[in-house]
């Protein structure tokens, strides 16, 4: 029987389905697309742990983090998720009040044992660091073998296929913001694929996002220009590897 009961609070689709196919074979969960929605659901039940991304639209996740605490409506954990900070940054999400922090890309063992020091051990916060360089491939084969450790290849390939079909979201969107030459927006939509991408091990199409979104807030055109057309290429690669990918085979 699951006992525990974590809240994702998560506004992107990709992200959430992942941590609920993940934290559901462990766990029973609800989940929030932003901080308004988490605020409702905790004005209604207990939860055991909150995975709270930061970056979220209507209320975001230091606010949200301080009005729950102001209200009184949880004492439990509640764990920063961000694609904006870094390790280093981690002494800051705790000072703000947060009870742990985890970076995207997500890494499947690192999530998985965040939560369950918290949920089963009752320790503050994990004390490691498991950052590397990225190999920049197609895809990530160790990315994939932990996802398949907590998942089934069925289960995969559809994340693989629908972050595929993000993409293609993301790729419109840029073409309808590129002539107004909108920088919040064009780097929002470089840093949503930055993170979904690193998270599923796509590490070309990360690698080349993390620059994307580099160059748009310098507002550097024509390097965003050359860049996304590199993008694009990428993304047939990608569509066709994991087509023909024997790994995937049921």
């Amino acid at each position: 029987m699951k006992s525990k009961k974590v809240l994702i609070v998560e506004d992107n689709d990709l992200n959430r389905k992942l941590f609920e196919n993940l934290i559901g074979q462990y766990w029973t969960y609800k989940s929030a697309i932003n901080g308004i929605e988490a605020i409702n659901l905790l004005n209604q039940e207990n939860f055991d742990l909150i995975l709270m991304d930061i970056q979220m639209p209507k209320m975001d996740g230091i606010s949200t983090l301080k009005k729950i605490r102001q209200l009184e409506l949880s004492t439990s954990p509640i764990v920063a998720v961000s694609a904006y900070g870094e390790e280093s940054n981690k002494a800051e999400f705790l000072q703000m009040g947060f009870d742990d922090f985890l970076t995207k890309p997500i890494r499947t063992k690192r999530f998985l044992e965040t939560l369950k020091i918290h949920l089963e051990t009752g320790l503050k916060e994990t004390p490691y660091s498991d950052q590397k360089e990225v190999p920049n491939v197609l895809l990530d084969q160790s990315v994939v073998s932990q996802l398949m450790k907590y998942n089934s290849k069925e289960t995969v390939k559809k994340i693989l296929n629908d972050f595929v079909v993000e993409l293609t979201k993301l790729i419109k969107k840029y073409h309808e913001a590129i002539n107004s030459k909108n920088t919040n927006e064009l780097a929002e939509i470089f840093h949503i694929l930055k993170g979904n991408s690193g998270t599923i091990g796509a590490n070309s199409i990360y690698l080349i996002a993390i620059d994307l979104e580099a160059f748009t807030k310098k507002e550097d055109w024509p390097e965003v220009e050359i860049l996304f057309s590199k993008l694009e290429k990428e993304k047939k690669l990608f569509e066709n590897f994991i087509k023909e990918a024997a790994i995937f085979e049921i």
